[in-house]
C-alpha cells in the first residue's frame, strides 16, 4: 500500500510539473535528461511533441545565455585558466574549419555544450545564423535522446510488465549511471587540466 502511494506520489508530480522538470533538466545537463524524459514518454506521462519542444527551449536558453555572455566578454573568460584555454583552442579550430556545421559538431560532443557557445558568441557568429542552425541541431539532438529513452521504456516494459515500481528504479538506473559518467569525465578532465 506504501509503495503503491509512492508510485502515486511521482506520477502526480510528473502529471502536474513534468514539463517544468523538463525545462529545468534540460537547461542543466541535457542528454541524461533527454533519456529519462523518453522514459517518461513511453510510459505516458508526457507528451511526445510537447516534451520535445521544452527540452529544446530548455537547452536553447542555456545556450543562448553563453553565447550572449560571449558576445559581452567571451574571449577574456575563455583564456582565463588552463581548462578553458585548451577547450578554446579545440572550440575555435573546429568553428575555423567547419563554421556553421560546427553547431552541429559540437551537439554530439559530450561536454562541449559551453565553450563553443561563448566562442560563437566571442567571434562575433551572426545571432539570427546561430539561431536557425542552433534549433535545427536541438532539435536533431531531442528527438533523438528521446527516442532512445522511449526504446529504453519500451525495454523495460518488455521485462516489468505492468509492475509500476520497477520503472522508477530503471529510470534511477539510467540517472546514475549518467551521473557517474559524468563524475568520471570532470575528473578526467580535471587530471587532464592539473597534467598541463
Amino acid at each position: 500500500m506504501q509503495r503503491s502511494s509512492r508510485i502515486e506520489s511521482v506520477e502526480h508530480f510528473l502529471q502536474n510539473y513534468g514539463y517544468i522538470a523538463v525545462f529545468i533538466g534540460t537547461f542543466l545537463e541535457g542528454e541524461i535528461f533527454l533519456l529519462i524524459v523518453g522514459f517518461f514518454v513511453k510510459l505516458g506521462y508526457l507528451h511526445p511533441y510537447i516534451s520535445l519542444i521544452i527540452s529544446m527551449l530548455g537547452a536553447l536558453f542555456h545556450e543562448l545565455i553563453y553565447f550572449f555572455l560571449g558576445k559581452w566578454k567571451g574571449r577574456e573568460l575563455l583564456l582565463k585558466n588552463n581548462y578553458t584555454r585548451r577547450k578554446y583552442r579545440k572550440a575555435k579550430q573546429l568553428i575555423e574549419k567547419y563554421g556553421v556545421i560546427s553547431i552541429f559538431i559540437v551537439r554530439f560532443m559530450y561536454g562541449m555544450r559551453i565553450v563553443p557557445m561563448v566562442l560563437m558568441g566571442a567571434t562575433g557568429f551572426n545571432t539570427f545564423k546561430f539561431l536557425f542552425f542552433n534549433i535545427i541541431s536541438l532539435f536533431i539532438w531531442a528527438t533523438l535522446y528521446i527516442y532512445l529513452g522511449y526504446l529504453f521504456g519500451k525495454a523495460a516494459e518488455v521485462f516489468f510488465g505492468k509492475a509500476k515500481e520497477y520503472y522508477f528504479i530503471a529510470v534511477g538506473v539510467i540517472f546514475l549511471i549518467g551521473t557517474l559518467a559524468l563524475f568520471i569525465y570532470k575528473v578526467r578532465a580535471k587530471l587532464l587540466n592539473n597534467q598541463n
